[in-house]
């Protein structure tokens, strides 16, 4: 068997996605016991209470497939945002949506215009039809430049892949640039706009592209529940989009693609408003603290929406290893000269805070 030859061609220009490191490989590593995983954007409390009565009620129900068009929760997601059942769809996370949007509508010769460095994704989805990314820098402040992108749009232009918050950089565009930037797009483009982290940000200049969603222009939100949900094992992501994308991607997606116990802990995540808005100020509270402290320090990131920030180092390389050896994970960016710093309980805060001065009285961090 000749594999290079195989395999579609452009398939050599991809590189599968890389997950952090796992608690389990740094304990080997460094022999500590103790492991802060903060490289995952990942939210440190279980999922809400419910949602875990809900999980363990259906387990012995597993011998049944679960209900492949999840028909209960897409109208719990319709009565909670005001969007018609038909025009929801639920994945296996908002990765497998984000693909499948790009399964679906692209072709070679096909170009797609997004900001970098996002989520990676965006990248992968575009190759892997053979279509042509456009990459644009993300602004000074670190949010996606939608004049840019306006520039950018040509007749070839399929797919607009926004970012906001951002990731990895976390910060926003405001509703203001939105909404001009919602009057300029051509009919021809369709806007995906990727808003997994929305729920954490409190700033009032932000607002979901919720507003601007009628079920007909060619426009998709997407959310998921791995963040602030906390169901990130459970892989339950959904999107808003027109009919005609809807019965698109239903013919592609897998039949049962969303499993029994993700669908149902889901459902009732979305009842306890209460949890829901003490860890978004909970995560507040911990991320102004650390950004508080990098201020102190004099050191240069992005001011932060989400549950992470985007810190700039001069040796990002060997703040990772010296993090990694008091135990604590977090995501390299080295390639744009930071690291990626996920956002914990305060506890994990202040013992993020202690490991920061112990790597400055060494002259790792200044």
């Amino acid at each position: 068997m000749n594999w290079k030859t195989f395999f579609r061609t452009n398939l050599e220009i991809m590189h599968p996605y890389a997950p952090g490191l796992r608690g389990s490989e740094v304990r080997e590593k460094t022999h500590c016991d103790d492991v802060l995983k903060i490289s995952s954007n990942e939210n440190p409390y279980p999922p809400f209470p419910r949602a875990l009565e809900a999980g363990a009620q259906i387990l012995p129900y597993l011998n049944r497939y679960p209900d492949g068009s999840s028909r209960d929760l897409r109208r719990r997601l319709s009565e909670k945002y005001g969007v018609d059942y038909q025009n929801i769809i639920i994945g296996n996370g908002s990765n497998e949506l984000l693909i499948q949007i790009a399964e679906s509508c692209l072709v070679p010769g096909d170009e797609v215009v997004y900001c970098w460095p996002s989520f990676v994704v965006y990248r992968i989805g575009c190759q892997l039809m053979g279509a042509t990314p456009i990459e644009l820098p993300l602004d000074a402040q670190g949010s996606f430049d939608l004049d840019a992108v306006l520039t950018a749009i040509t007749e070839k232009t399929k797919i607009i892949f926004l970012c906001n918050p951002n990731n990895p950089s976390g910060n926003i565009y405001t509703k203001d640039a939105f909404d001009a930037f919602m009057t300029q797009v051509p009919d021809h483009v369709l806007v995906c706009v990727d808003e997994a982290y929305a729920e954490y940000c409190t700033d009032e200049r932000y607002e979901s592209a919720i507003k601007h969603f009628d079920g007909k222009r060619p426009l998709v939100i997407l959310r998921t529940f791995s963040k602030i949900y906390s169901l990130a094992g459970a892989r339950v992501g959904f999107a808003f989009a027109p009919v005609e994308l809807v019965e698109a991607l239903d013919k592609i997606r897998e039949p049962f693609n969303t499993n029994t116990v993700g669908q149902a802990m889901a459902y009732y995540s979305l009842d306890d408003d209460a949890e829901l808005d003490r860890r978004i100020q909970e995560n507040h509270q911990a991320r102004t603290l650390f950004s508080q402290a990098l201020i102190s320090w004099g050191l240069n990131f992005v001011p932060s929406h989400t549950n992470f920030v985007f810190v700039y180092f001069k040796n990002p390389q060997e703040v990772f290893e010296a993090l990694l050896e008091q135990g604590i994970i977090v995501r390299n960016f080295a390639h744009a000269s930071a690291l990626r710093i996920g956002i914990g309980t305060l506890e994990d805060t202040g013992r993020l805070i202690d490991a920061f001065e112990k790597l400055r009285e060494q002259g790792i961090i200044s």
